[in-house]
């Protein structure tokens, strides 16, 4: 019996990791009540294609145009990212030349009972954010067990507004 247990606890894990989409929580903010994202890994053989969602959730009389708050995106990282090959050669490098921009190995740190996790600056071409990722090989989809956005803005409402989602 202790080796049937064992046996499904090492399936479940590795179900669990190969798993292609993760669900996440929006913490609340200055300016919103919550919200929903989920990151879902698409089939391709040349990238990592990942098709990310979100539905923030603002607070009431938040001068923010409702269109900005939910949405979708399909982003192509190189394929070393999709487990993690990628974030060593990332930590050995310090910093990679991406098509949308720049990705900077910060640190390794420890997320929950999870050690040895790396974190990572993402910094996109557009120069309208930056994102701070703490990634862990252990997590399921892309892996990221917390993302937190920065938005860079003319508007001083929103430059350096906060956004962080963690897994659920």
């Amino acid at each position: 019996m202790k080796n049937f247990i064992i046996l499904f606890t090492i399936l479940f894990m590795n179900m669990a990791i190969a798993a292609p989409k993760a669900q996440y929580e929006i913490l609340p903010g200055k300016l919103h009540k919550g919200g929903s994202a989920f990151t879902d890994v698409l089939p391709n053989q040349t990238s990592f294609t990942v098709r990310m969602g979100y539905a923030i959730d603002k607070k009431s009389l938040a001068p923010v145009p409702s269109d900005l708050l939910k949405g979708e995106v399909i982003v192509d990282l190189p394929l070393q990212f999709k487990d993690e090959r990628g974030y060593l050669e990332l930590e050995t490098l310090g910093t990679m030349k991406l098509t949308d921009g720049v990705i900077k190995f910060v640190k390794r740190t420890t997320l929950g009972n999870r050690k040895d996790a790396f974190e990572v600056l993402v910094l996109p071409k557009n120069g309208k954010s930056k994102i701070e990722i703490i990634y862990h090989p252990e997590l399921p989809s892309v892996g990221w067990g917390q993302a937190k956005v920065t938005f860079i803005s003319g508007l001083p409402l929103l430059n350096g507004y906060e956004v962080v989602m963690k897994l659920k």
